[in-house]
């Protein structure tokens, strides 16, 4: 069986596309300030990333057997760092964003993306509820920024304490 070096095409485009939605959406977070506009694309971005963690979730499964082996060599702790990560990378991803239709539902509001269409509420609306549901949404959304910091940390430990330049392997091109 050939060795594969790259990530298929549609796991590239995931990743850097979810890259930047998570990021994006947690900097507009940062700023929200009782800003209606941002509070209403901060909520939008969040149902997308949802959406799309889906997507990448389903097709990360679909092809499974194509993805490249870690560089990191089996039962090492480079290497349970980098699933460790890479896993609650994915809880988050669902995370953060049910946790902000709660706690928006929790508020007395639907969760609306861009105005095309709303998610069904789940939960009735309770200001201690909505509270709590935010401080958690706030939580993970700081544990995600980690996160995401060591994930890029990690690819600059392979280039400059290993000299492996992993980044061309989830390039798009």
């Amino acid at each position: 069986m050939k060795q594969v070096s790259r990530y298929p095409l549609s796991i590239s485009l995931l990743h850097w596309l979810l890259a930047v939605a998570l990021i994006g959406n947690l900097v507009i977070g940062w700023l929200l300030d009782d800003s209606e506009d941002l509070l209403a694309l901060h909520k939008s971005i969040g149902i997308a990333i949802l959406g799309l963690a889906l997507v990448r979730l389903a097709n990360r499964l679909r092809v499974r057997r194509r993805l490249p082996p870690s560089t990191n060599a089996a039962g090492t702790p480079a290497y349970l760092a980098e699933k460790t990560v890479h896993h609650m990378l994915y809880v988050l991803m669902f995370a953060i964003p049910l946790l902000g239709w709660l706690k928006t539902n929790a508020a007395g509001h639907v969760a609306s993306c861009f105005g095309l269409f709303s998610l069904p509420t789940l939960v009735p609306k309770s200001h201690e509820l909505s509270h709590w549901l935010g401080q958690l949404h706030s939580l993970t959304a700081y544990g995600l920024a980690v996160l995401v910091g060591l994930h890029v940390l990690g690819a600059l430990a392979h280039r400059v304490l290993r000299s492996e330049n992993i980044l061309p392997r989830i390039l798009p091109l």
